[in-house]
């Protein structure tokens, strides 16, 4: 049957197609061909020899001119919808006025829409992609002063059959039910490969699949059920431009994972943003693994639930533990299964323990490779340590360590807070082995609380602090004879652009992607004398929220506080433990502790040995480790940036 792709359009464009697609039955050919597809083809087949070659047919084929869209914009939500099946409906809704982007229709009922503008899809043409480096060629600074920036002529989907991973020979045509060959003699036409689920780059650079497919124009289909959508488009510069070609395939899949409409953005931050059901608690682990994970009530607190009824991965203290041995085996082999267990942990919940680690065999040894918590410090980061300037790439936490040049070389409480927030790039990962926890410590207590859903928390509440504690930068500071380090930032940092999951366009309502906070390490504020006192009142809301020893009984507490009664995680470590949490995420604090009278000096001992670990090498090491897992969604890692794809 006929039907109309978009009802915006000037000139409904009409194509044969079926309104589904399933594993027996495939679209029916198109309206027409433009012959330069072939010509082009030859032009890119002769320049990549080294091309990897698998036989792909075009199937079907949707066309559109570039007068035939005015802007257009659907308001449909992407929903639940799998956008790495290869089989997706696609067609070409329309062309802006002067070519300036397309607009694609995805779903068998036009479910949602979505546009490229041509400056977007020429800056990255497949084409422009370095192999094997992924390194892009093409910048719109060259974009010549006579032809000015592209514009699209035509645009038109084509289907293809793809074999997943099989390089298929040319000569090797495929053929009907009754044996015949389907495939024409038309040319060949090279389209990139699939992609990696993670992969940002148009080209496949990584992964089991060729960079590119050879791919034939048959006069009719094979019914085989390994569709795969691409977006062809025909460039109305002049062909001699020497940094455009007339045409470039786009693999749809790859341009539905990089979406940037307004639905898309919403979606995409509604699977990365931390959120207080993230949370680990007081009394269990995060919310999010119930099947019940109801809002706030209205006095301010979350549902409790006991921790068995949440999740059976998680210990009873609220965190995932993962043994030593599982992780690393008696020869320092990285074991993999083991490791990633422990890091989608943290990254997922912002803390895990490793249990069962070796005591180092000297505690004094200048070589960090004695000590077990570097050894799984490398193994997370790829094989380094970080921010080693101030306090050595091994560090001790114990009451008298360097003449106690840092509050935790004491006795006495810390608030909670990250370490080295004066660095511009403080440190992602914290690790804390516990040596030594001797029976006459009393106290010590480890604690934890998730900054960022205290942060989205306090934008619920406290609206006007939250506003505040997002537009005024605080003072960072470590002053010392041999050291001077200061940084000024906000508090609480947000996406630059983007989308609230409700459509919001506030300023306010954007992704939080990194928070700031570290009470004993700041200096003077330099504010407009209007804003000072807002800025201690906001300075003051959020601490109460994120710190529950400013209120000792919560029945009587506020909002805030409760909060912080019902978020915090405290625990005393045993010896063997080590406690890993995500620096930039969770806040970390201790209670004061003092020593009995008359205890050896063993039991007398509180000694904890740390170490960093850098954000980006660890995150890169934990998402390469994600791509054998079903998906690659994970929350924020709070490294000031959004989480793509």
């Amino acid at each position: 049957m006929i039907v109309s792709l978009s009802r915006s359009t000037r000139a409904p464009i009409h194509l044969w197609c079926r309104r589904k697609i399933n594993l027996n039955r495939v679209p029916l050919v198109s309206l027409r061909c433009i012959s330069s597809v072939d010509r082009a083809s030859n032009k890119l087949e002769d320049s990549t020899s080294s091309i990897g070659r698998i036989s792909a047919l075009r199937l079907t084929r949707c066309v559109s001119s570039s007068n035939s869209l005015e802007d257009t914009n659907s308001d449909d939500s992407v929903g639940e919808e799998n956008p790495s099946s290869p089989s997706r409906i696609v067609h070409v809704a329309g062309i802006g006025s002067n070519g300036g982007h397309v607009t694609l229709n995805y779903g068998p009922d036009d479910c949602f829409q979505s546009t490229y503008h041509a400056s977007w899809l020429w800056s990255n043409d497949p084409k422009k992609v370095m192999l094997p480096s992924g390194q892009r060629t093409c910048t719109p600074g060259q974009w010549s002063s006579v032809y000015g920036r592209p514009k699209i002529k035509h645009a038109e989907i084509i289907y293809c059959i793809v074999g997943r991973g099989t390089k298929v020979a040319l000569d090797a045509e495929p053929k009907d039910s009754l044996g015949s060959s389907i495939v024409s003699d038309a040319p060949k036409v090279n389209v990139p490969g699939p992609t990696p689920k993670d992969c940002c780059h148009a080209l496949s650079v990584y992964g089991t699949y060729p960079s590119w497919l050879s791919v034939s124009s048959p006069y009719n289909n094979t019914g085989d059920a390994n569709l795969r959508p691409y977006l062809q488009i025909h460039w109305s510069t002049p062909h001699n431009h020497d940094m455009l070609d007339p045409e470039s395939f786009y693999d749809i899949e790859w341009l539905e994972r990089f979406r940037y409409d307004e639905n898309a953005i919403a979606n995409r931050r509604k699977k990365t943003e931390v959120k207080p059901i993230h949370a680990i608690r007081r009394s269990g682990p995060p919310l999010c693994y119930s099947l019940k994970t109801d809002p706030a009530h209205k006095s301010g607190r979350y549902h409790k639930q006991p921790w068995e009824n949440i999740s059976s991965k998680h210990a009873k203290d609220g965190l995932v533990h993962v043994n030593y041995h599982s992780l690393i085996d008696v020869d320092d082999q990285i074991l993999e299964n083991g490791l990633f267990n422990l890091m989608d942990a943290i990254f997922s919940d912002g803390a895990a323990i490793v249990s069962g680690t070796p005591q180092p065999k000297t505690l004094e040894s200048d070589d960090e490779n004695v000590f077990p918590v570097a050894k799984i410090a490398k193994a997370m980061s790829g094989g380094s340590l970080s921010h080693g300037q101030l306090y050595g790439n091994i560090f001790h936490v114990r009451d008298g360590e360097r003449n106690s040049n840092n509050v935790a070389y004491t006795s006495v409480p810390l608030c909670p807070h990250q370490d080295l927030a004066y660095y511009e790039s403080p440190p992602g990962i914290q690790l804390l082995h516990c040596v030594a926890m001797g029976n006459g410590v009393l106290g010590g207590e480890s604690t934890l609380i998730d900054a960022m859903a205290a942060a989205y928390r306090l934008r619920e509440l406290r609206p006007e602090s939250f506003e505040c504690l997002v537009r005024c930068p605080a003072t960072f500071v470590k002053q010392r004879g041999d050291t001077c380090m200061t940084y000024r930032t906000p508090h609480i940092l947000l996406a630059e652009d983007g989308y609230s999951t409700s459509g919001s366009k506030s300023v306010l309502d954007r992704e939080i992607v990194a928070v700031y906070w570290s009470p004993p390490f700041e200096g003077p504020v330099l504010l407009p004398p209007c804003d000072v006192d807002r800025y201690y009142e906001a300075y003051a809301d959020f601490e109460r929220m994120i710190d529950n020893s400013l209120s000792t009984n919560s029945a009587d507490s506020d909002d805030l506080s409760l909060h912080a009664h019902d978020f915090t995680w405290e625990r005393r470590l045993a010896p063997g433990e080590v406690l890993i949490f995500n620096n930039r995420r969770m806040l970390h604090g201790r209670r004061g502790f003092s020593v009995q009278k008359d205890v050896n000096h063993d039991e007398s001992q509180r000694h904890l040995v740390g170490c960093y670990t850098n954000i980006d090498d660890t995150l890169s090491r934990y998402r390469v480790l994600l791509r054998n897992t079903h998906s690659t969604h994970i929350l924020n890692a709070c490294n000031r940036s959004n989480i793509i794809p």
